[in-house]
């Protein structure tokens, strides 16, 4: 699903009407909600803004990422780990000494 929104969005911002109508007569497009599937429609036939980004679509491919784990939030980073995309995020282990309690 990841890789069809994908390719969604890349036609929607290319603004390429039959790659847009092609993807939409694709058996996933049926998943995707009403909104999504409105505003491709509305790119497609040249209805939407000429300098409007597909919001709907990049929104959906952006949760979609999320909840398969492809992607981190820049949001939640935690000290020491690596979040791009792609890679695995490693915790680095720093060598503390251990102050005695008083």
């Amino acid at each position: 699903m990841l890789a069809f929104l994908e390719s969604l969005c890349g036609a929607l911002s290319a603004r390429d009407a039959e790659l847009i109508l092609r993807l939409l007569q694709h058996p996933l497009a049926q998943a995707l909600p009403r909104a999504v599937r409105d505003e491709a429609r509305g790119i497609a036939n040249g209805n939407a803004g000429g300098n409007l980004a597909p919001l709907q679509a990049l929104q959906l491919y952006h949760q979609t990422a999320h909840l398969l784990g492809a992607c981190a939030d820049p949001a939640q980073r935690r000290p020491n780990s690596t979040t791009r995309v792609g890679y695995s995020t490693q915790q680095i282990e720093l060598p503390f000494e251990r102050i005695p309690a008083r």
